[in-house]
């Protein structure tokens, strides 16, 4: 016994879980969306103040430069002037060799023959003897008339001190090589001028010549000071771009930083600066641990809840639908009522209308039911009713069959898409079954059955396959109880009723 048995009200449990998960995703996003901003703008804030202190200090750095170089220019056109061998050593001096030459942390400069002897000295009128052929700047302004303002690599004096020299090619006026003017740098310069400045963790400072060779670097290490870095990657960059910023490990000390660099002036010197990545995300690691704490806090307890909601909506649902269950089935005999059988067999009056089939109904009375239940009492009535219908749901297999307690000691089945033979057959299986159980219990009455079959069309309705089963229940009745009688009622191949 089955029929259209009440379903619990399904629970949209994907769309509801799709739903919660959606929200927590999108609250989510949101949350990474804004930690996303504030980290991008801790970046630019690095970023920009990386470029501003790189532009100060290249200017900085070039101002004092540009100044020794304008000496050292003074100093090669003045030596090819005629009067200047003419005049007396100490004018000579004073003519060629302005203050700028004697300036805190720059060496003397000196003039250089063909051959690389020492012929003026900024710092005396007595030149000391000594020669510069095998030198770097020397070569390199021997061999190019181009070479402009050469820095060289550092070096270190007798008394370690380290310098860098700063010189500029003389020319005849032919242009041919006439000799070399050069000055030295105190490196100290540079390491005074960076030490003013205050790093974060993790930061550097780097001034490098445009041959890679290192000049000077914060925080400060003498073993740093003349290594090439000619394969970082700033020079993936310059000279195409004379200023820029890049994300990379250092070859020095393998920090990944931000790196802003800029060129010093027309000067072939590059500095650049670098933020260590774990210092610029400082700040915002900790509030990504502590937004993402509270959100994941927040998005545990969303699903959680959405798990309890579920499970709520799924118990409401089985709730109602058992009382829908209960409120649809007899409590005695555990088979559908009345209200069900009715709706039952308008759906199912409806479908055979639609495809045309038979639709069969047996309606089933217990004989001398009261005279049974007043001999016997109201208890052993109720276990023959129990019994009918244990008969009844053992005899109706079909999903579709609906075995019903229609009142009293009446019961119904319902049997769609059954003809009047395949109908006839489970009221003899009842009244069979009935009929075992009698063998058992004695005193178990019989049943009269009335089976009435129809196929539904427009004419009729589903009222008319009551009538016809109860009629025939009164003639099985008439005729002497405990048999099964068919309703004369019926309907031919074409549609045309007829009774048989």
């Amino acid at each position: 016994m089955s029929g259209l048995l009440p379903r619990p009200k399904a629970v949209p449990t994907k769309r509801l879980f799709a739903l919660g998960i959606g929200l927590v995703l999108s609250f989510s996003a949101i949350c990474a969306s804004i930690l996303w901003n504030m980290a991008d703008k801790d970046y630019w804030h690095a970023k920009e103040g990386a470029t501003n202190l790189v532009a100060s200090i290249a200017s900085e750095i070039d101002r004092n430069i540009e100044l020794y170089d304008l000496s050292l220019q003074a100093v090669a056109d003045g030596v090819k002037l005629p009067e200047l061998v003419k005049i007396s050593p100490e004018l000579r001096q004073v003519v060629l060799f302005d203050r700028a030459a004697t300036a805190k942390d720059l060496g003397s400069i000196l003039v250089l023959s063909t051959a690389g002897d020492v012929t003026l000295d900024s710092r005396t009128l007595t030149p000391r003897s000594a020669n510069y052929a095998d030198r770097d700047f020397f070569q390199v302004h021997q061999k190019r008339a181009d070479s402009g303002l050469f820095i060289s690599p550092p070096w270190v004096t007798s008394d370690g001190e380290y310098l860098i020299s700063l010189s500029r090619r003389i020319s005849n006026n032919d242009g041919s090589f006439a000799g070399v003017v050069a000055g030295s740098m105190r490196l100290s310069y540079f390491h005074n001028l960076f030490r003013k400045l205050n790093f974060g963790v993790g930061d550097s400072m780097a001034l490098f010549n445009t041959d890679g060779v290192m000049l000077m670097r914060a925080p400060f290490e003498i073993s740093k000071i003349g290594q090439s870095i000619k394969d970082s990657q700033v020079f993936k960059q310059f000279p195409a771009r004379q200023s820029g910023s890049y994300m990379t490990k250092s070859l020095v000390d393998h920090v990944s930083r931000l790196y802003v660099f800029r060129a010093v002036g027309h000067h072939p010197l590059i500095i650049a600066e670098g933020l260590a990545l774990d210092g610029i995300y400082a700040d915002w690691w900790q509030q990504l641990w502590l937004i993402g704490s509270v959100v994941a806090a927040l998005c545990g307890v969303s699903i959680i809840l959405m798990f309890y909601l579920l499970a709520a909506l799924k118990r409401r649902a089985i709730a109602e639908g058992r009382l829908a269950h209960l409120a649809s089935t007899d409590a005695l005999t555990g088979l559908a009522n009345r209200r069900r059988l009715d709706d039952t067999l308008d759906v199912e009056w409806r479908r055979g209308m639609r495809a045309k089939s038979p639709v069969s109904l047996l309606m089933i009375d217990v004989d001398h039911f009261k005279t049974f239940n007043d001999t016997y009492g109201h208890q052993a009535g109720d276990a023959v009713l129990t019994t009918v219908g244990r008969c009844i749901a053992t005899s109706t297999k079909r999903v579709t069959d609906l075995g019903a307690r229609y009142g009293g000691e009446e019961f119904s089945v319902l049997l769609p898409g059954i003809g009047k033979a395949g109908a006839v057959e489970v009221a003899e299986l009842i009244r069979a079954k009935l009929t075992a159980a009698r063998e058992s219990e004695h005193e178990l009455p019989t049943v009269s059955i009335g089976v009435s079959c129809l196929v539904p069309d427009h004419e009729r309705t589903s009222r008319d396959l009551l009538k016809a089963a109860d009629l025939a229940l009164y003639q099985a009745k008439a005729e002497g109880r405990d048999r099964v009688v068919v309703s004369p009622i019926g309907w031919d191949k074409s549609g045309k009723r007829h009774v048989a």
